[in-house]
């Protein structure tokens, strides 16, 4: 999958280059995609190195648009309210 710049920058700021950046793809091959209801982005979310990352894709879900690191308590917002729902082909 490509990375935006912006995902690029992202990943280099929270130390993640070389070996550590496959065990992130990889990561992100496993995680569970989601639409967002309210703007139609899709996101990946995935469990990494013992913590929930996201990753927000472009229209066409080959591209990472941006990443960041969250926390459960954080993904229940969007989650249990609706919000994120599971992707569908």
């Amino acid at each position: 999958m490509e990375l935006s710049r912006h995902a690029i920058d992202k990943l280099e700021t929270y130390g993640i280059t070389s070996e550590r950046l496959l065990g992130w793809e990889a990561a992100m091959a496993q995680g569970s995609r989601l639409v967002d209801r309210g703007t139609g982005a899709s996101i990946v979310v995935m469990e990494w190195e013992q913590r929930p990352w996201i990753a927000v894709l472009s229209q066409d879900g080959d591209r990472v648009i941006t990443t960041y690191p969250t926390d459960h308590g954080t993904l229940t917002n969007p989650i249990g309210a609706g919000r994120w729902v599971k992707f569908q082909d």
